[in-house]
């Protein structure tokens, strides 16, 4: 009789459970074939797409790792296991592991959005978040600057997309600026003469394009001077020190005379 009972349980536990199940292994089967394919066909959209090759594996693996966490909840509500309390329980981690890398994930996301919308690209020459230097890596949390004195400058993305950005493309045509103060009885044509014949003289300059003498300022003692020579932006840094090393020797020859030199010989 015990044995009779035994059997009756397990026949209706199989013809309860069994169908269940099965249609819980076919669902898995059938879903994780699915899935590989899904994913396998996102990742050559990407491709195509020429996402950056930074962000094409972690677009490709969150995008299979929430498809599987699906696939998980339909064959688990399939065999008949309450699903509410495991979202639940998901939904608190998730909420609590978003607190505690908040600034790190906000990187991330900055990091996201530089690989995609392309602001700038390694190579180029960037003033961003108080730095000024070439760019040498983009990262996923953040962006690696040298500067001209050949120190590494790391910035969180998120300190490179909360501000402005200038932003100077190795092949596009800028002006390199030398800023000084003269003194302030100079004659503006024999410093636009002096200038012209610095700027002809420099390797780096756009000889189409003729160079710019502004005055900026002017007191009593002294004028502010900027002096603008057109170059590209891969030669732009040697294009200033040119200019700053040259325009001295020069005004030092034509008689110019800088603003703190005056001031230095009357103290």
């Amino acid at each position: 009789m015990e044995t009779n009972s035994y059997l009756d349980k397990v026949v209706d536990f199989c013809w309860t459970y069994g169908p269940k199940t099965l249609g819980a292994i076919v669902i898995f089967v059938i879903g994780w074939w699915i899935i590989r394919r899904l994913t396998t066909g996102f990742d050559r959209f990407l491709r195509a797409r020429k996402v950056d090759a930074g962000l094409r594996p972690f677009f490709t693996s969150l995008t299979d790792t929430g498809m599987k966490v699906v696939l998980i909840f339909m064959v688990a509500n399939t065999i008949g296991i309450e699903t509410t309390s495991f979202i639940a329980i998901f939904s608190a981690i998730a909420f609590s592991v978003g607190l505690a890398l908040q600034g790190s994930l906000g990187n991330f996301a900055s990091g996201v959005l530089i690989l995609l919308f392309k602001p700038f690209k390694v190579g180029d020459l960037l003033s961003a978040a108080g730095h000024m230097g070439k760019v040498t890596e983009i990262q996923i949390f953040s962006t690696v600057l040298k500067t001209p004195s050949g120190k590494k400058v790391i910035i969180p993305n998120g300190k490179m997309t909360e501000g402005p950005i200038e932003n100077i493309a190795e092949d596009a045509e800028v002006q390199a600026e030398a800023a000084l103060l003269v003194n302030s009885d100079t004659s503006l044509e024999k410093l636009r003469q002096v200038v012209m014949a610095v700027a002809e003289k420099c390797p780096f300059a756009i000889q189409e394009k003729q160079p710019e003498v502004k005055v900026r300022g002017i007191s009593r003692d002294d004028m502010k001077v900027e002096i603008a020579v057109w170059t590209l932006g891969i030669t732009y840094e040697d294009t200033q020190f040119f200019l700053y090393e040259e325009l001295h020797r020069a005004f030092e020859a034509e008689g110019i005379v800088l603003a703190k030199e005056r001031r230095k010989e009357s103290v």
